[in-house]
């Protein structure tokens, strides 16, 4: 019996590894023709982010402090929230498409924003609308910048 050489496994792991990259690759390429798909109709998509979201100050900051490191208990914590409260719109968001399951850690849900959020840019849409920091809490100005005025 021969025992494998040890160029043999390397040659391996790099084929592994280029494999890996092409697989990357493919599902970037997926992920970017999904973003110009949806910026082609994004005024469609966009007003149905608008309807999912409506006037809830309190979805919208669930929705922005959901990074891809939080539970249901440590987005409430970190939001001053009761968790009762947060973990509803956690599981409509959910429904709606613009939340994912990403981890679980024992009986520890971590939640995340999806691709599109980037696609049609939900995040500076909703800081803007109501008022909020990227990460959920409120912003402590008040600034129009970059906010339509309406007449």
């Amino acid at each position: 019996m021969t025992t494998p050489k040890k160029d043999d496994s390397h040659d391996r792991d790099q084929q592994i590894l280029s494999r890996l990259a092409k697989i990357e690759h493919k599902v970037d390429s997926i992920e970017q023709t999904n973003a110009f798909a949806l910026r082609a109709d994004a005024d469609r998509h966009f007003r149905e982010v608008k309807k999912i979201f409506g006037r809830s100050v309190r979805c919208a900051q669930v929705y922005l402090a959901a990074d891809g490191t939080r539970s249901v208990e440590e987005i409430a914590k970190y939001l001053h929230m009761k968790r009762q409260n947060v973990g509803p719109d956690l599981g409509y968001l959910g429904e709606e498409g613009l939340l994912e399951l990403v981890d679980s850690h024992g009986h520890k849900d971590i939640w995340a924003k999806k691709p599109v959020d980037r696609s049609l840019r939900i995040t500076p849409f909703l800081c803007r609308e109501f008022y909020l920091q990227k990460n959920g809490l409120k912003s402590t100005s008040r600034s129009v910048k970059g906010r339509k005025k309406k007449r």
